[in-house]
């Protein structure tokens, strides 16, 4: 976070799900220690949040982070991305995954919700498919 306001960023539009515990964490510390860092807005779909970054942009000149939740989040902030690339419009986009560790560890995946939003693929020795853009 400190990183991205010394980089100039002043919003981080996202739309959380269960992989953004970290970064809630992050926002609470640094803003109880008071530094400055990117303003969070949470945004209620994913194709709005690169809409705003997108917007902000055009209005400032810059760039401003994105960040959806694992595979579903992506797919539905494409089109967005796709017009951003199309315009030349530079935005930091990222997208969270489920925990990877399957046990032991805190964080692991125990909600079904884990298990759901992780794509599967046989042609992969460890089961996994990233989704890579």
């Amino acid at each position: 976070m400190e990183i991205l306001n010394e980089r100039g960023i002043e919003y981080f539009f996202a739309n959380a799900g269960t992989d953004f515990a970290s970064l809630v964490d992050a926002f609470a510390r640094l803003a109880s220690q008071g530094k400055t860092i990117p303003r969070p807005i949470t945004v209620p779909h994913e194709n709005a949040a690169v809409a705003m970054a997108h917007g902000y942009y055009l209005v400032t000149g810059k760039p401003q982070v994105v960040m959806v939740h694992v595979t579903v989040g992506t797919a539905n902030a494409l089109n967005g991305i796709i017009n951003a690339a199309r315009d030349r419009i530079p935005i930091l986009f990222t997208a969270g995954r489920t925990p990877i560790t399957e046990a032991g560890l805190p964080g692991s995946r125990d909600l079904y919700i884990h298990w759901r939003r992780e794509f599967r693929s046989s042609r992969h020795a460890s089961g996994v498919c990233q989704m890579g853009l």
